[in-house]
């Protein structure tokens, strides 16, 4: 893993030193995706997929580079239960995104994020208890559709620790493909 991220990291800058014709600094990028989730702890042998929809801000600071956050929060509705509990996960990332002629923008990035819970089956589950740590790489492309939208697709990796009460840390993967459209402002 720590391969992994010393090569997003070298891409990245030697990417930076390389690319031309970068976006206007300033510019907003407001976006949606399906996602696709595949979960699979170190300690258990199964794994769980599931769809997802997840809204993401962008802002473009400096040449190609983007600064995403993303928050996930799930409020339980309805129930009577004193034990369920609003959960939250944030993330943040930094992107760089490569302009190529023809108004196709590759993008690669990393990132690191907190919570109480882990996002995965459309809801982030946890607890106030759980603690949830996560860092993680991205890669993807942007298709322009002018200079207003762009159809997005990405890959992302998380590796997370989620620490449960009265158990051990807990190691796991989770890997997530995105595809969706993206609106400059």
């Amino acid at each position: 893993m720590k391969k992994l991220s010393a090569v997003l990291f070298v891409l990245l800058f030697a990417g930076a030193a390389f690319s031309q014709a970068q976006v206007i600094p300033g510019k907003f990028e407001l976006g949606t995706s399906v996602t696709y989730f595949n979960l699979k702890f170190d300690s258990d042998t199964s794994s769980m997929s599931y769809l997802n929809i997840p809204v993401r801000f962008g802002w473009y600071f400096w040449q190609g580079l983007e600064i995403e956050p993303e928050v996930e929060v799930f409020i339980p509705m309805g129930s009577t239960s004193e034990d369920t509990d609003t959960t939250y996960f944030f993330q943040g990332k930094l992107l760089y995104n490569f302009r190529m002629p023809g108004g196709v923008e590759p993008f690669i990035g990393g990132g690191a994020g907190v919570g109480n819970g882990i996002p995965f089956f459309g809801v982030v589950e946890g607890g106030k208890d759980y603690k949830t740590f996560t860092y993680m790489g991205l890669a993807g492309i942007k298709f322009r559709l002018g200079n207003s939208a762009a159809i997005r697709v990405e890959y992302r990796f998380n590796r997370f620790s989620w620490q449960v009460p009265l158990f051990e840390k807990e190691w796991g993967n989770l890997h997530r493909i995105l595809v969706g459209i993206s609106v400059f402002l």
